[in-house]
């Protein structure tokens, strides 16, 4: 065996298959044209007339907008205190340490934070949500439960770093082994140009023959469509009946807990927020939370934490 100098060319063979789409792509052609003088011969001849669904709906369809926007559409103020932010966490490196006294601390001083150009104003509400820990692994245990169901960025990005530290003081002493290089991996195709631009070219063939072997009837239209409708309208109850059965007699969590202040304006939150009992020193890996807002716009999430 002898080795070949190496010519760029079209891979002729293997893609000879293309040459049995002519005659369908011909076919296909003729029909598209038939199709459209049909429809040009309809115009003025054929009219739709909509259901009685429609009219009987609006007042629900009405109601419904209305609460939807009033629970979900007035989004509060939200503010998030970690022990990754800057100058926020005691510690140095990647050791971050801060207590729940300290948490509310924070939140409590935004609140008067006449620098941030967000900060609420007016009588208000408040939530606030403290997520405990000892560990770290802790707490991205708490977090990773919370941001399940109402996902924030600052908590999720909190809760991915807590898992990688947490991670990274387990697996610090393990000395990985490594076997000889190089190391067999898949063809990177999708990477070639040709190979991308022939695959596009190719399946953009086939997608429109397919599309006239997928032809039917408009009176099969109809009923898949009436099925489609009917199937979706089955799987977002069905959707909806899940979330409720996932939430329903849950158990509290003691590494969360959550509080509703107010009404009042920021000044009055924040001496209401310090006032009485609070988690101590004793938890060194917390994070908190606080929602400001009507008491509409919030009773959404004060609900959802079971308050």
């Amino acid at each position: 065996m002898t080795w070949s100098p190496v010519t760029m060319r079209w891979p002729e063979k293997a893609t000879q298959w293309m040459g049995g789409l002519a005659a369908a792509q011909g076919l296909a052609g003729g029909e598209l044209a038939g199709t459209a003088r049909r429809l040009a011969g309809l115009e003025g001849l054929a009219s739709t007339n909509p259901g009685p669904v429609g009219d009987a709906a609006k007042d629900a369809i009405a109601a419904g907008r209305a609460a939807l926007s009033e629970q979900l559409g007035q989004a509060p103020a939200c503010l998030v205190v970690t022990p990754f932010q800057s100058g926020i966490g005691q510690g140095k490196g990647y050791q971050r340490f801060l207590s729940a006294p300290n948490v509310l601390e924070h939140l409590a001083k935004k609140l008067e934070d006449a620098t941030d150009t967000g900060r609420p104003g007016g009588q208000q509400y408040a939530l606030s949500i403290l997520f405990l820990g000892t560990r770290l692994e802790q707490l991205a245990s708490g977090l990773s439960r919370f941001n399940a169901l109402l996902p924030i960025p600052d908590l999720v990005r909190t809760e991915r770093r807590a898992q990688h530290l947490a991670k990274l003081e387990n697996d610090k002493w393990e000395i990985p082994g490594a076997g000889p290089l190089p190391r067999w991996q898949a063809l990177p195709l999708e990477r070639c140009t040709v190979v991308k631009a022939a695959k596009q070219s190719m399946a953009g063939q086939l997608a429109v023959l397919e599309g006239y072997a997928a032809d039917s009837s408009p009176l099969g239209d109809l009923a898949a469509l009436a099925a489609r409708k009917s199937a979706q309208q089955q799987g977002r109850d069905r959707q909806l009946a899940e979330l409720k059965e996932l939430l329903a007699g849950g158990s509290a969590d003691v590494s969360m807990r959550a509080r509703l202040i107010g009404p009042g304006n920021t000044s009055e939150l924040r001496r209401e927020l310090l006032a009485g009992d609070a988690p101590g020193h004793e938890w060194v890996q917390c994070a908190g939370l606080l929602l400001v807002g009507t008491k509409e716009g919030l009773s959404f999430v004060q609900e959802l934490v079971g308050l």
